[in-house]
């Protein structure tokens, strides 16, 4: 990872962005179908991290730069015992929120992932979702994840790097377009700008060499997110659509899917690194047993 002093993700432009967008209070859990593309974003990623970790009964999971918590409601609605981390009050207010809306339990803590305030082995899974690529060097967030990370356990590294040439590429023009018509139209219901935030474009290979010195059982790398976002305003946070749009994006995407799926044998929601959205990072730490 480029050796360069730390950055620890433009905190006052999230601050900003959490507080001042109605996006913040979307809620990207749903029990049924989904109803739109983050929801069904948000579905596919669990499908993953659950046939990564087998069938192994529900444990203690962490979510580290939490948000609203999305991942941790499917950790939770599947019998696990959550806690849900972020540097931002207003961020762990909004999770909680929503978790209450969800009738999901959870533990919130405001917190710094550069120095997680939990005992070494806590947890069966630690998991992040487009939290790394807003560091210019992310080890020591790896390192505190992995500290308290129990064996046998995994970390779910989401990263969503700055990468113009993903599958996106294709559909620059539809977002142009939409945001120029539907965009206009709700101009004056977002009327407060969205801030830049710092994202990296660093691809696995820069974060490998970190999380190679753990000495893991396994480690897994691909690309996710094979579909493109479709949005008249894409930065973070992401801006959806009028719902009937958004419904008719969720059956496009879902036969997209499951058309991968029989093409290529495994879930159709990963892809080559290059041309996905994100990149997935999960790390299996050895047993006791193992370590012998």
């Amino acid at each position: 990872m480029p050796n360069s002093t730390q950055r620890s993700g433009s905190k006052n432009e999230f601050r900003a962005n959490w507080s001042s967008r109605k996006e913040s209070q979307y809620n990207h859990w749903t029990k049924g179908s989904p109803t739109n593309q983050v929801q069904f974003a948000f579905r596919n990623h669990w499908e993953v991290f659950s046939a990564l970790m087998g069938n192994r009964p529900p444990g203690v999971s962490l979510e580290v730069g939490c948000g609203r918590g999305s991942l941790s409601s499917y950790f939770a609605a599947n019998g696990w015992q959550t806690s849900l981390l972020d540097f931002s009050p207003e961020v762990i207010d909004i999770a909680a929120k929503i978790f209450e809306t969800n009738a999901h339990k959870g533990h919130f803590v405001t917190g710094d992932a550069n120095d997680l305030p939990f005992e070494d082995n806590s947890f069966d899974t630690v998991s992040s979702i487009g939290l790394l690529e807003h560091f210019e060097d992310a080890s020591i967030t790896l390192q505190e994840q992995w500290r308290v990370l129990k064996p046998g356990g995994w970390i779910f590294a989401y990263i969503v790097p700055e990468r113009p040439n993903n599958v996106q590429k294709y559909f620059r023009w539809l977002n142009t377009v939409l945001k120029h018509t539907v965009g206009r139209l709700l101009a004056k219901k977002d009327s407060v700008q969205k801030q830049d935030i710092y994202r990296n474009d660093y691809t696995s290979n820069a974060y490998l060499p970190v999380v190679e010195k753990f000495s893991p059982n396994r480690i897994v790398v691909t690309g996710m997110y094979s579909m493109p976002m479709i949005s008249h305003s894409p930065e973070f946070p992401f801006s959806l659509l009028p719902p009937a749009m958004e419904k008719v994006l969720v059956a496009l995407f879902g036969a997209a899917v499951t058309i991968r799926k029989h093409i290529t044998s495994r879930h159709g929601w990963l892809c080559s690194e290059p041309m996905g959205q994100a990149f997935l990072i999960a790390i299996e730490k050895r047993t006791t047993s193992e370590d012998r």
